[in-house]
């Protein structure tokens, strides 16, 4: 009695550790699986977890929002799926030209004449999208080196 007793524990608990690793790793591994259209710009996807925290009302420069994700910070880079996602949807990544107020968390596409810019923060990111020519940032193309 006492083995059999010992064989069903150790089941369980390797049921509740199986369960635990599944739930965890679907946790993480589902943010970057499946996009919608972002706020202020519906062709540009977004997680569809992110969760919208903050957007302009009054900024007559540029419309943006910002969106709560774990997982990312300003000091990794975004995530190879989500890049491929965004490129999968037609977008292209461009290089922001160099300035004083600039950070490498700085993430600029653009698509048919369009621009976003995709600033990334410790558990958040921002898409702001400018809305006029002033406003848009000066960009080249990763592929043009000079």
């Amino acid at each position: 009695m006492l083995s059999w007793q010992r064989v069903r524990l150790h089941s369980f608990l390797l049921l509740c550790l199986t369960v635990i690793l599944v739930g965890c790793g679907e946790v993480s591994g589902s943010v970057w699986t499946s996009y919608e259209g972002a706020v202020n710009e519906k062709s540009f996807p977004v997680p569809k977890v992110a969760n919208k925290s903050d957007q302009s009302d009054n900024n007559s420069d540029m419309d943006y929002v910002r969106y709560t994700v774990s997982g990312i910070s300003e000091n990794t880079s975004l995530p190879e799926v989500y890049l491929d996602e965004i490129k999968s949807w037609g977008w292209t990544e461009r290089e922001a030209k160099p300035s004083s107020n600039s950070s490498s968390s700085l993430h600029v596409f653009s698509k048919d004449g369009h621009i976003v810019q995709l600033a990334v923060h410790n558990g958040s990111f921002t898409l702001m999208v400018p809305r006029n020519e002033t406003t848009q940032t000066t960009i080249i193309s990763l592929e043009e080196e000079d």
